[in-house]
This record gives structure tokens, C-alpha cells and sequence, in this order.
């Protein structure tokens, strides 16, 4: 069976996302995908990461993603863990954490 990759955009000045990837790094995530999703952490900052904000249409960081749509980041202070919500039925705008805007440039 192939993985799921959510990719998770961030960078190393947003508070928020350094929150979000320490507890990816450390494995404390969950996804509504199921057995097999994996995490692809992508810095913004590098110049791979940055080339890919304007293709991803991201407006800020940190931003999910899977199969191109927008997935919702949510840390579950019990759990001490990321939740990664992509399979929404009725996809309504959510509130993520708080966030920072993307640079314009690295």
C-alpha cells in the first residue's frame, strides 16, 4: 500500500510552526488518514521549500497539505500532539494555530 504524505510547510522564525514540527520530529502526530501517513517536513526558508510556496498557493505558515487540498494543523494539549485533519466531508474553512506570513523572500 503506498504511504500518505501530508506535507507540513514551515519555518525556523514562526513560533507556531517550530510547535507544530517538534512534535512531528519526536513522532507525536495523528492524521484522520490512517495507517500508513507519513510527514514531509518542508522548510520554506531553503531554496527548494520557498520555490514551492507560490506552485502550493500558500499565505501562511505552518500550512498542511494533501493531495493538494488544504488540511487542518491542531495540537491536542492532552495528547501533547499535532493533528492533521485532511479528509473533511463538508470543507469549510477552519482556524488554524496562529500563524505567520509566509516571507517574500528566503
Amino acid at each position: 500500500m503506498a504511504k500518505k504524505v501530508i506535507k507540513v510547510f514551515h519555518s525556523g522564525d514562526c513560533t507556531p510552526c517550530q510547535e507544530v514540527t517538534d512534535r512531528i520530529k519526536n513522532g507525536r502526530f495523528a492524521s484522520d488518514l490512517g495507517d500508513g501517513t507519513v510527514v514531509d517536513l518542508i522548510d520554506i526558508t531553503t531554496e527548494e521549500g520557498f520555490n514551492q510556496i507560490e506552485s502550493e498557493k500558500l499565505e501562511v505558515v505552518p500550512s498542511a497539505k494533501y493531495e493538494g487540498k488544504f488540511c487542518k494543523i491542531h495540537i491536542d494539549p492532552d495528547m501533547d500532539a499535532v493533528m492533521l485533519t485532511c479528509n473533511e466531508e463538508e470543507k469549510e474553512e477552519t482556524p488554524q494555530p496562529p500563524a505567520e506570513p509566509a516571507p517574500a523572500n528566503p
